[in-house]
Order: structure tokens, then C-alpha cells, then sequence
């Protein structure tokens, strides 16, 4: 090569590759500073919704180039289409026809402009949801594309020349999508899950071209309100050719994948009209038709794929037939044969000698004729195993009338050895069955099993399924007898049987039953069935919730017509255990020779109603939320009405002991659905430890700190939540109750316990050697922070056991210390508590009045010194000869309205303000005295720095019967108002402010 070629290779390279990259500049350049998303984006908007009948909303358009090389292309991100077709506003969910996370659409606008073609290069949607919908009127809401007017259309006729000639589709590619077609004109809803599909179109004048490859995760069905088709994998790939004269779509080379099955479709899809029904014609048949197919369609999770071979004639197919459309749907057919054919898998010891089967289905979605299934023959030989079976289904869409009949013998030990199982599966013992089945759907659906006819046997002899992989065993020895010849008859005998699945088991020593049933005569009521069993070691369980044991059982089953409806069952069950255990979570329960003897009537689907009576001996039930166990002696629980019924039931819970009558309502609605559990009680009780009780429910996995006497001093008292969803109205009769080291006897009242609160509504008892009567309100949501009301009355209390009772009293009226004697107490107070059942003293409201007579001021020193001071007559009686004080707290303050104070020669008014930091401001106005003038004492500090000053008396018309009702008043009102306060804590129907600490 001389140098100059070299020199024009060299410049023709430089001057390409500067082009090249010119090119690649200005294609930069487009693409992230002239045609921007932020520009593009409300031009395709625009566009799209004045186009099309439709709304649409989109993140963002990008002009792509390298990702679509070598052609230009958008990208369109997060976009919803929202169609306009059937409803123009108020949009509702059938009008969302599509969504998707990323689209892609590259088209060559040069076809366009010169050939008048549509080119559509790639159209790319991922992650998409589309729901096409139809109305009862046959209006679709994917018809978005607005029709043209009359002088658009003559425009086009005699514009022939820009008519689109071809439409050329490279690709259509749908990644992850999810359709739903509901057609409510049809009465037909078809989902498909995770569908993937590839598509390749000519679309010309005379003709089209379609190349199709599609499969999806799953296919569901539904027509007329019936399930007909679920969990179907369908995989197509299809060369479609469509003659636009004709308007007939034929398939070739079509291959069709249900369920990893595969099949050969042929046919044609045509109308006759435009609008008409679309006319069906298809056929198919299995792609490779022999035994081998057949046994590769059991799933490869049961069967290995091994080496396999196999002989003799297989034949499966079928048609789909008929119109398609408003009030139209095709018949199709379903044929199956398989004549002597034989089969044996490599290194297996047996082999299937003969499989004989012919099948024949037909189905009419239009039920003008009766759609059947009918197993003409089934004929299994090899591995000492012979087996024999027929049956049919006629009116499958209706109300399917079953007839099956077998006479088989089964070495299942040998058909492991036959079939190439998979790892962990095993088979085993024998199966002899000869009877013959007839029965309607209808009267299983209903449970009217006395209209099966059963007759033959079925014996089990050393069975058992077992799968590992997946957590499975059943084994068994039973021998069934069916004896009826009209009627329904049986003898059941069962050993050792056992299921194990991944959520539940059972094991059963030995089951020994009798079944019989009526001759049926009346077709519209249901026939009498009685059953009866005996059972010894039943033991089960559904995965960690809940476990059952019993001993020895026997109970007896009567199905027989409902009162209500004679066309639904009512059951009587009858049940006597030795012995029941049974473990719910945490919860576990035992009972002592129990039984029921229940009816239960069924109104509609899933919902029965029961009644009858539950008893027992002895039941003893523990829960993690109490220390000690529930112990309950001999009680019937009476069911009925939607509710249970106690009558003087009787249970222990440590030293206490409660006997309770009336009805608990919605207790199988409480448990299922979590809804909200009442009852209506009378509670009565010998003796009431709540020391004990509180420990229990504070220290729920301390057994011996339960069993204390007292209430723990070394561990704090807590909070404890009450229950949500429960609304109990008790009245209480309780002879003695100890709590802390206080004693209350004849307790009497009303107890409400609803919105996660206890309500004592004026509960009287004996109790501080005196009368009292209270109202007392506790909630607690959380285990740190609650609130307490309460509205106590009692009457001639020793002051000192008082304020043990409420020790609060100590910080509030420090001066009550100082004094010995009897008083009258009325107080109505509320407050936040704290984690350990503490008292917020900021959060306290209160109002409080104490009465009393002859108080004797127990600090002997200090009256010595006063009465010397103040020259007293007596100087041994350190008596007042009364009092009666009224005082508030509020925010924090400590109001002690003015009131008399009477001892020997002196009458002094007393009032004045104490705050909780213990710093006071009192005022005392002595108003009689041995001096001849009235005088005032302040008292201001607190008890470790003290300043008394000398004034004037405030306090001298502040004491008079005016006043004094004055203050009565202030004082009730704000009872009133606490009162009021925590009775809408429990208030049903209140949906206001709550007191601080109880919302």
C-alpha cells in the first residue's frame, strides 16, 4: 500500500470519526438540553389529552437515542391513563384502564412521511396494570380514541393519497403485567397475573401477519358468578394470519402450555358483521401423544423426571365451538383416551402392565344443553395392583348429579416401587376398596348427607403418605362398611391414625362409629343422619395455637331438618370426655369429666346457632397475664341466643373465691373477630384478696410473689392495663375484701368495666371501723400513665386510719397528723397516676370536707406550751371542741377555706393557701379571747422556717352561716364537676375530650 492510499484511508477515518462524532455531539446536545424532559413532558400531555378520550398523567417524557440506538425514541415514566368513555368525572376504579412503571416507543417517522406507513419499531411497557372493563350497555373503557367529524372524513376521501397503506409492528413487549378484563355484559371476569408477552404484527390492506409468544403466572375465571378456572399457568406461542375480507383469523403452527402441559391448537376466530358475535372454531390435542406425556403431567415435585419407557395408543383432545359475545358464549369438548398402554421407568423393580382410560367432557357456558363428565373406564395393572373405576358428573354447571363406582386392590408398598418419587415422599400399605357412590353437590353443599348413597367397603390395612419436604404424614388402619341400601348406613373402625401437616395434627388411638340414616321421602326437607363414636387418646393441634388432648370420649351426632328452614340442618352433638387438656398460646386449660350437649341450627352460610349446656367436674385454666391458676368446681354453662348463661359458677383464683350468675354476650365473635365481648353478672364472693390478685396480674411469671399476703414493698406496685373490647355491668356482693393491710366487709353495688376502665358506681361497705360509700373511676391504656376518680363519704373515721387509706391526705393537710378523734370525710378528687400506681400530685383535682367533734391534739409538749402561753382554764383537756374544714387542690395549690376552731377560751377562724412544695400562707383571726380586742396571726414558710407576724383578723365575716354556704358551694360544684369528669370516661357514645391521663 503506497502512501498515498494510506494518506486517504488516514483522512477518510479522521473525517468519518469527526462526523461521528459531531453527530454524537449534536445528538447529546438534543437530547439533554433542547428536547428535555421538563419541555417534552406537558407537550405529549397536551397532545395525548386532546386526542384521546381519556386522561393521562405521567412523571416525566425523555427523548432516548442510545438506549434505542441506532433510532430516536421516548421514554415515559409512571403513568397512569384514566378513561373517559364511560364516565367523564367522578371517576371511579373501572375507569383506570392503565398504569405502568416504564414505557418505551421508538417509530420511524420517515415511513410515515414518505410511505405512508406506520412503522412502530418497539413499544416496551414494564411493571403494567391494565383493567379493561365493559358495562351492563356493552360500553367499553378502552374505547379513548375520539371519533373524527363528518368533514374530517370527507377530507380523508378525497385526500386518498395520505391514506395509511400498511402498519409494520417490529416488537410489542409487555414485561410483569397484570390484566383484568371484566365484561358485566357478558357476565364474564378473567385476571391474569404476571403476564409476559412478545408480539410481532403486519398489518396491510388484503391481509395481516401476527406473531405471538405469551405466558402468564396465573389465570382465573369466573363466569356468571361461578369460579370455573384458577391457578392455570398458560403459555402460547402463535403464528396468527388475518384475512380482512373474510374477516377470519386462522392459526398455524400453534402451540398452547396449560399447567406445563402442552397441546397443539388449531382453528379459526371470524365475524360475520362488524359488531356481531366473533364465531369460534378451534381445535386441540396433546403435542405428543403418549404415556410417557401423561405420566411428565404429574408435577415434578411428586414424580422425578426419569428415563422412561412406554407403549400403546394415547389420545386427548377437544374443541371450542360456538359464538362469542353479548349472550354468547362456545361449547367446548374434552376427549381422552388411552387403549392398553403400558410403562416402566429404568432401574424401577415394577412397572404399570396396563392403563386402559377413556374420558368424555362437554361444556355449554350457555346452558341450553346439559354439560357432562364421564369417566367411561379407568383400568390400572402392575405392581400387584389392579384397579377398577368408572363414574360421571351430569348437569356439571347446574347441580351436578355424581356417580362413581371402584373396585380396586392397592399395594401402595409396591407402587413405590413402581413410580420414581421424589426425595422425601414414601407411600405404603394396602387399600381395598369396592363400593359405589351416588349423590347430588347440592347435598354435601348443604350437609344433607343422608340423600349419599354409599354402599361396598373401603379397607386400610398398614397406610401411610408421607412427604417430608413438606411436613406431611398420614398413616392409618381402618375398615369402613357401608351398609345402607336406601338410606345412608356405616361402621367405622379406626387405629392408630395419624395426620401431620404444616399447621395441624391429630393422633387417634381408636375411633369405633355407627352411622345410619331415614329413607328419604320428602325431597324438600333434610333427612335425619345419627351418628355415634366412641375414641380413646385423641390428641391435636393446629401449628403452635392451640393443642388438644382427650382421654376417653364418646358422643353421638343427630342431623336432622331445621325448625326455621326444613331445607338447613340443625346437629345435636352430645359429648362426655374422661378427660380434656387443651393449650391455646399461652393459655392452657384442663377439665375433669366434661361434656356438652349442644344444638346448632344453620340460618345462612357460615352462621349456626347454637344452644344447648357445657358442664364439668373440675377445670382448672392458667393465662399469662395472671401468676395463678383459675379453678372452677362443678358448673353447667348454659348456650343460647347468641349468648352463655352462668348460673352460681363458681371459681378460685388463689385465697379468692367468686361465684358469678348471668349471661356473657358475643363470646364467638370476640375470639374470631376480635369484636366486643359483654356480660351482665352477679358477682359474689366469701373473701377477696386483692393484695394477692394484684400481685398476680403485677408478677404474671412470679408464682411466689403471687402467693404473697401483702402487696410487695420491694418491688414497686404497677399499672395494669384493662382488657380492650369488653363492656361488663357486675353487681358485686362480697363479704370480705383485703387489700394493702385494710380490711372492707360487706361490700356491696354496681361494677362496670368498659373503654379500658372499672367504674365503681356508689358502692357501700364496712370498712376503717366506719361507713363508706364511694365512686371510683381507673383507666389505664398503657402501662405508664393512667388516670383515678373518685367520690368518697365516709362516716365517723379515726383520722389516723384515714390517712394511712389515702396517704396523700399527709401532703395535702399536713396538720390532720396532729390531731386523734373521729370525722366525717367527704371527698371527690381526680388525677393522673404514674408506672407504679403513684398519684401525680400536680395533676390533682380535688374537693374535700372533714367534719368532726372533740379532736384531741396528740403532740402533749406542744398543747403544754400553747396553754401556758395562752393562759387556757384547763391545761390537761387538749380538746378542739369542733371542726369542719373545706378545702380544694388545683394546679397545684392547696386552698383551705376559712373555718372555726373552738378550744378552751379561744374561737379562731383558720384559712388560707398551701402549695405542694409544702410552702403555706395561713391566716388565723382570733375572734374570742380572754383579750379585748381581735387580733390576726399570719403564718407564712414552711414547717423548717417559720415567720408568725401579728395583724388584723381577716377572717371575721368569713365564718358567718352566709359564708360558710358560700364555700359549701364552691366546694360541692367542684365535686359535681369531677364527678361529671370521669363519667364520660365511661360513657359509650362520648366522643370528646377525655380527663388529662385517661384519653
Amino acid at each position: 500500500m503506497n502512501k498515498k492510499l494510506r494518506k486517504t484511508i488516514r483522512l477518510t477515518a479522521i473525517s468519518f470519526g469527526a462526523l461521528l462524532a459531531v453527530f454524537l455531539l449534536a445528538v447529546a446536545i438534543v437530547v439533554n438540553f433542547i428536547f428535555t424532559p421538563e419541555k417534552l413532558t406537558p407537550v405529549v400531555l397536551n397532545v395525548a389529552n386532546r386526542t384521546l378520550n381519556a386522561h393521562l398523567q405521567m412523571e416525566k417524557v425523555e427523548l432516548t437515542f442510545f438506549s434505542t440506538f441506532p433510532r430516536f425514541g421516548l421514554k415515559v415514566t409512571d403513568g397512569v391513563l384514566v378513561s373517559k368513555a364511560i364516565n367523564d368525572t367522578l371517576w371511579q376504579k373501572t375507569d383506570s384502564l392503565l398504569s405502568f412503571k416504564k414505557c418505551v416507543v421508538v417509530v420511524n417517522p420517515v415511513d410515515y412521511l414518505w410511505k405512508h406507513k406506520i412503522s412502530l419499531r418497539y413499544l416496551g411497557l414494564e411493571d403494567a396494570t391494565v383493567y379493561a372493563f365493559t358495562n351492563k350497555e356493552g360500553k367499553s373503557n378502552w374505547d379513548i380514541v375520539k371519533s373524527t367529524s363528518d368533514q374530517l372524513e370527507e377530507d380523508t376521501v378525497s385526500q386518498r393519497d395520505t391514506t395509511i397503506q400498511e402498519i409494520d409492528i417490529n416488537r410489542v413487549s409487555l414485561k410483569r403485567s397484570n390484566v383484568t378484563f371484566d365484561d358485566r355484559n357478558t357476565r364474564v371476569y378473567t385476571r391474569v397475573q404476571n403476564l409476559n408477552l412478545t408480539l410481532k404484527a403486519s398489518l396491510k390492506k388484503d391481509y395481516s401477519a401476527l406473531t405471538l409468544n405469551y405466558d402468564n403466572e396465573n389465570l382465573l375465571f369466573w363466569q356468571d358468578g361461578q369460579l370455573l378456572v384458577n391457578h392455570l399457568a398458560v403459555g402460547l406461542n402463535a403464528n396468527m394470519q388475518l384475512d380482512r375480507t373474510s374477516r377470519k383469523l386462522t392459526f398455524k403452527d400453534t402451540g398452547l402450555t396449560l399447567n406445563g402441559v402442552a397441546l397443539d391448537l388449531s382453528g379459526t376466530l371470524g365475524r360475520d358483521s362488524v359488531g356481531g358475535p366473533a364465531r369460534v372454531d378451534l381445535g386441540y390435542k396433546l403435542h405428543a401423544p403418549s404415556l410417557e406425556t401423561v405420566l411428565n403431567m404429574v408435577p415434578e415435585s411428586v414424580l422425578k423426571r426419569q428415563k422412561l419407557t412406554a407403549n400403546g395408543e394415547v389420545i386427548l383432545e377437544g374443541t371450542l365451538k360456538g359464538l362469542y359475545g353479548k349472550e354468547y358464549m362456545p361449547e367446548a369438548t374434552l376427549k381422552v383416551n388411552i387403549n392398553k398402554a403400558s410403562a416402566q421407568y429404568a432401574g424401577l423393580p415394577y412397572g404399570v402392565d396396563e392403563l386402559t382410560a377413556e374420558f368424555n367432557g362437554y361444556v355449554d357456558l350457555m346452558r341450553q344443553k346439559p354439560s357432562y363428565a364421564h369417566l367411561k373406564i379407568f383400568q390400572f395393572k402392575g405392581a400387584h395392583t389392579d384397579i377398577l373405576a368408572d363414574g360421571k358428573v351430569e348437569d356439571l354447571l347446574g347441580d351436578p348429579d355424581i356417580t362413581f363406582h371402584t373396585r380396586s386392590e392397592i399395594d401402595l408398598t409396591a407402587l413405590a416401587k413402581t413410580f420414581p418419587l421424589q426425595e422425601g415422599v414414601s407411600i405404603g400399605g394396602r387399600v381395598g376398596a369396592d363400593f359405589r357412590l351416588r349423590c347430588r353437590l347440592s347435598s354435601i353443599q348443604k350437609q344433607d348427607w343422608g340423600r349419599v348413597r354409599l354402599k361396598g367397603k373401603l379397607d386400610m390395612q398398614d397406610m401411610y403418605v408421607r412427604d417430608t419436604t413438606k411436613n406431611f404424614e398420614f398413616s392409618s388402619n381402618a375398615d369402613l362398611r357401608f351398609i345402607g341400601e336406601d338410606n345412608l348406613a356405616a361402621k367405622v373402625t379406626i387405629q392408630k391414625a395419624v395426620l401431620r401437616a404444616s399447621s395441624l395434627s391429630a393422633e387417634l388411638d381408636e375411633l369405633n362409629a355407627t352411622v345410619k340414616s331415614t329413607n328419604p321421602q320428602d325431597t324438600t326437607r333434610l333427612i335425619d343422619v345419627e351418628c355415634k363414636l366412641q375414641m380413646s387418646r385423641l390428641k391435636g393441634g393446629m401449628g403452635d395455637s392451640l393443642k388438644v388432648f382427650t382421654k376417653k370420649a364418646k358422643a353421638s351426632l343427630h342431623l336432622q331438618p331445621g325448625k326455621r328452614n326444613p331445607a338447613m340442618p340443625n346437629v345435636k352433638v352430645a359429648l362426655e370426655t374422661d378427660t380434656l387438656f387443651c393449650r391455646m398460646g399461652q393459655m392452657k386449660m384442663g377439665m375433669d369429666k366434661g361434656g356438652f350437649n349442644l344444638t346448632a341450627e344453620k340460618i345462612r352460610d357460615s352462621l349456626w346457632l347454637p344452644k344447648g349446656i357445657i358442664g364439668f367436674n373440675r377445670l382448672t385454666l392458667r393465662t399469662p397475664e395472671l401468676a395463678l391458676p383459675i379453678r372452677m368446681r362443678k358448673t353447667a354453662v348454659t348456650v343460647g341466643d347468641r349468648n352463655i348463661t352462668l348460673r352460681n359458677a363458681s371459681l378460685r383464683i388463689g385465697r379468692s373465691n367468686l361465684t358469678a350468675s348471668g349471661a356473657v354476650y358475643g363470646l364467638y365473635a370476640a375470639m374470631k373477630k376480635g369484636k366486643l365481648l359483654k356480660a351482665n353478672l352477679e358477682i359474689s364472693s366469701r373473701n377477696l384478696d386483692c393484695n394477692q390478685l394484684i400481685n398476680a396480674l403485677n408478677f404474671p411469671q412470679d408464682t411466689l410473689q403471687a402467693e404473697t399476703d401483702t402487696v410487695s414493698s420491694s418491688e414497686p406496685l404497677q399499672l395494669f392495663v384493662i382488657p380492650p373490647k369488653i363492656d361488663f355491668e357486675l353487681k358485686t356482693n362480697l363479704n370480705k375484701v383485703t387489700y394493702g393491710n385494710m380490711v372492707f366487709e360487706h361490700v356491696k353495688g354496681e361494677v362496670d368495666i368498659r373503654n379500658q376502665a372499672v367504674y365503681l358506681k356508689k358502692l357501700t361497705m364496712r370498712g376503717l371501723e366506719a361507713d363508706v360509700e364511694t365512686t371510683l373511676v381507673y383507666r389505664a391504656r398503657k402501662k405508664t400513665r393512667g388516670y383515678a376518680g373518685f367520690d368518697f363519704r365516709l362516716r365517723q373515721v379515726n383520722i389516723g386510719k384515714l390517712v394511712d387509706f389515702i396517704p396523700s391526705l399527709d401532703t395535702i393537710v399536713p396538720m390532720l397528723r396532729s390531731f386523734k378523734g373521729m370525722v366525717d370525710f367527704d371527698a371527690a378528687a381526680e388525677a393522673v397516676l404514674d408506672s407504679n400506681l403513684n398519684v401525680k400530685i400536680p395533676t390533682l383535682k380535688a374537693a374535700i370536707h372533714i367534719k368532726g367533734d372533740s379532736l384531741v391534739l396528740m403532740d402533749g409538749e406542744t398543747f403544754a406550751e400553747i396553754s401556758k402561753t395562752l393562759m387556757f382554764k384547763n391545761k390537761k383537756r387538749n380538746v378542739f371542741d369542733s371542726i369542719s374544714v373545706n378545702l380544694t387542690v388545683k394546679d397545684g395549690n392547696v386552698t383551705v377555706y376559712p373555718f372555726l376552731l373552738q378550744i378552751d377560751r379561744y374561737k379562731a377562724a383558720v384559712g388560707g393557701t398551701q402549695g405542694l412544695d409544702m410552702n403555706f400562707n395561713y391566716h388565723i383571726s382570733v375572734l374570742k379571747s380572754p383579750l379585748p380586742f381581735k387580733a390576726g396571726v399570719n403564718i407564712t414558710g414552711n414547717l423548717d422556717k417559720m415567720k408568725i407576724r401579728i395583724g388584723k383578723a381577716k377572717y371575721k365575716d368569713a365564718v358567718t352561716p352566709v359564708a360558710i354556704r358560700k364555700v359549701d358551694s364552691t366546694r360541692v360544684n367542684m365535686g359535681q364537676e369531677i364527678i361529671h369528669s370521669f363519667e364520660r370516661v365511661m360513657n359509650r357514645a362520648y366522643r370528646g375530650r377525655l380527663p388529662n391521663g385517661a384519653e
